[in-house]
């Protein structure tokens, strides 16, 4: 049974920390011990280990945009939940626990009252641009993060 919940303990943290991409997509995703330093200071965000049958095997992280202060200046869109990180490790790839992940960012999405869901990819052989494409998100045409090159896409929410 796959479950997302919040990371309880030392040993926890370091099995989703020890998770790993598949060597060709490193670059796409940054590791989760950097998503865990990172969340403390992201406004709006929601951290989830991915378990499967008591197993860990990937992270989700959201953010709730409009929990960023109206004159903050954010590259995101605040009319969408922006997933913020989404990884599965090599070993548990192709699946299904990444759209299993997917629901659940649409659920939360849901529960925070917004009809849509944001992120960006990385464009490159090993992008997961089609596999977030065959789930309903489509690209925008914007590109954020400066140079990063990270593509937006955007998923309408239906219920």
């Amino acid at each position: 049974m796959v479950e997302f919940r919040e990371i309880a303990d030392w040993d926890e943290l370091h099995l989703i920390c020890a998770l790993k991409v598949a060597p060709e997509q490193d670059g796409y995703v940054s590791p989760n011990v950097m998503t865990m330093a990172e969340a403390p200071f992201e406004v709006g965000s929601l951290v989830r280990a991915i378990w499967n049958d008591g197993q860990p095997i990937g992270l989700l992280a959201m953010k709730r945009p409009s929990d960023y202060p109206a004159e903050e200046d954010i590259q995101i869109r605040r009319d969408a939940a922006y997933v913020w990180r989404l990884m599965v490790d090599q070993d548990f790839q192709g699946q299904g626990f990444g759209v299993h992940a997917l629901n659940e960012a649409k659920r939360t999405a849901i529960d925070w009252g917004y009809d849509a869901m944001t992120l960006t990819a990385g464009d490159g052989p090993h992008s997961a641009i089609p596999f977030y494409k065959r789930y309903g998100f489509v690209l925008t045409g914007r590109t954020l993060w400066g140079d990063e090159g990270e593509l937006e896409m955007i998923c309408q929410i239906t219920e």
